[in-house]
């Protein structure tokens, strides 16, 4: 397996990854993509910004800290853990899969956000993403009730910041000056503990 950060792909310090198969995008414990390329990966993953595709969109809306993901660069043998082996024989082993099976193999185990393809149950995008829109989803609102957000929370209302909340779960921003933030806008905000 060969790993490298985004940034380093696509400052062309990395042209190719030969005989790796697979790739997963991904930071800490989030897994956002697993994909495939019969042809170089690299060009692959290329083709993913040029396009640009949801993995694409996702990185350019979580830019700069996107530029330190991780993208995990796999051969077939690199893969043998996540492929379930089957044998007609208890005794005999079966060591044969290919490209497709792998990639579900990787995608079934990793869960990714974005694929839905043998995917029942994708991990959601964690709050502090953006992107949240583009991958129809709702913004996780547990901050609300997190007693580490009970201080930003009471300096944005002194701050004059009120939030509202629609059906769909959606928190939008309102500043008595006019002003309206997404949650996603403001999740730098939080994060970073300070108000706009």
């Amino acid at each position: 397996m060969l790993t490298f950060t985004i940034q380093t792909i696509l400052e062309k310090q990395i042209d190719q990854a030969l005989g790796h198969l697979l790739y997963v995008v991904g930071e800490g414990e989030v897994v956002f993509y697993v994909g495939q390329s019969k042809r170089d990966v690299v060009a692959r993953f290329w083709e993913h910004m040029q396009k640009p595709t949801r993995l694409g969109q996702l990185i350019e809306l979580n830019r700069p800290s996107s530029l330190n993901w991780l993208v995990d660069f796999y051969t077939l043998a690199d893969c043998r853990p996540y492929v379930e082996q089957k044998s007609l024989f208890c005794l005999q082993a079966w060591e044969f899969f290919d490209m497709d099976m792998a990639e579900q193999a990787l995608i079934a185990r990793l869960r990714p956000v974005i694929n839905h393809d043998f995917n029942p149950n994708p991990i959601p995008l964690p709050a502090h993403y953006r992107g949240h829109e583009l991958l129809g989803q709702t913004i996780p609102t547990t901050f609300l009730h997190d007693p580490a957000h009970r201080t930003w929370l009471n300096r944005m209302s002194l701050a004059g910041w009120v939030y509202t909340q629609d059906g769909d779960g959606r928190i939008t921003w309102h500043h008595r000056d006019g002003r309206i933030l997404s949650d996603s806008e403001m999740a730098y905000f939080r994060e970073a503990d300070r108000t706009p």
